[in-house]
């Protein structure tokens, strides 16, 4: 009996291998998804949403798409699609407003796709109290395992700012916004070297990592070459936390905008592409934000940090959180309070 077992499994294993070369792997049948992703602001008039197909290699975005917008149960909006560029969006008109139940319903034209999302937009906080900004010399900006990546003059800035009293929430401190000068030298295949130098506003990235409240608990400390580097804190790049420290209390924020930083680089042909920090006014920003979207940025803090490795067996891939019933993505509220700050030099 148990020659005859082993005759029938070599012979299917035969089998497979005679046959592995003609085997044809089709995605026809992979099931698609509708894709949106947005974020939207009680505070803008205007708010847009990216409605997709998921598909094996890429998504493809879903022209005329039937979006519609209802507010604490009634109908508001059925909206319409626009171009901007080369990025094609649905654009939401209906004014929103902290507390409001929000439910965005999205078909594809032929109605054989069909998600929603519904969330409620979250409470602002009542008011920033104070915010500094201070220049300091030779602020040590660290890397992930402590590592002094760069040693440069910054802005110390502090805000300060009291939580939503009897709830548990979720806050974002957004790229404040700065006026900067921004040279860009590159070589033009036409017209040879070109150098443009422009004053413009643009959001500035900080370094949290001395921040226990944006690190959330988990600060980094300056690593030399004979010390244990810092293991498995990530830095919070998209400013999400919650208030779990400071729960119906106030919380101040400590955060270092670096003077000059190195803009990414869009060509092969560019030299030089920096920004400068100019004296000036300076919008600082902090969201109140949901759930979904704390966790979905948390996530992307975790998946474009040096420490993470999906093809770790420990880590592996990171499945990024949705909020879309009947899809996929995330679709974002928020409301803010910002303040004015000035910057000196």
């Amino acid at each position: 009996m148990k020659k005859l077992f082993l005759l029938l499994a070599t012979a299917a294993l035969l089998a497979v291998a005679a046959c592995e070369h003609d085997l044809d792997i089709r995605t026809d049948g992979e099931q698609q998804q509708l894709s949106l992703h947005g974020y939207i602001s009680a505070d803008s008039a205007v708010n847009r949403i990216v409605v997709a197909m998921t598909g094996v290699k890429e998504t493809t975005i879903v022209h005329q798409p039937i979006v519609e917008v209802y507010v604490n149960g009634e109908f508001r909006e059925k909206c319409r699609e626009a171009e901007g560029g080369q990025e094609r969006y649905v654009v939401i008109t209906t004014p929103f407003h902290p507390g409001d139940r929000v439910r965005i319903e999205v078909k594809t034209p032929d109605g054989k796709h069909h998600a929603y999302v519904e969330e409620t937009v979250p409470q602002p906080i009542e008011g920033i109290k104070s915010v500094t900004a201070e220049l300091v010399k030779d602020h040590k900006f660290l890397g992930e395992y402590g590592y002094i990546d760069e040693t440069a003059d910054a802005f110390e800035l502090k805000l300060t700012f009291a939580d939503n009293v009897g709830s548990a929430d979720f806050y974002r401190f957004a790229s404040p916004l700065v006026e900067v000068t921004h040279e860009h030298r590159y070589h033009d295949l036409e017209e040879g070297y070109k150098e443009d130098i422009e004053r413009v506003v643009m959001p500035v990235k900080f370094d949290c990592t001395q921040d226990p409240i944006l690190m959330e608990g988990n600060t980094i400390k300056p690593s030399g070459d004979l010390d244990m580097p810092t293991v498995g804190n990530i830095i919070n790049n998209y400013g999400v936390f919650t208030d779990k420290l400071f729960r119906d209390r106030e919380a101040t924020l400590c955060v270092y905008l670096p003077l000059k930083f190195h803009l990414s680089y869009s060509s092969m042909y560019d030299y030089q592409n920096i920004a400068t920090l100019e004296s000036g006014v300076a919008t600082i920003t902090v969201e109140s934000i949901t759930a979904s979207e704390y966790y979905y940025l948390k996530a992307l803090n975790t998946s474009e940090s040096e420490a993470y490795d999906e093809n770790s067996d420990l880590t592996g891939p990171i499945r990024l959180p949705s909020n879309v019933h009947g899809g996929t993505g995330l679709i974002g509220f928020s409301a803010s309070r910002s303040v004015k700050c000035i910057l000196t030099k």
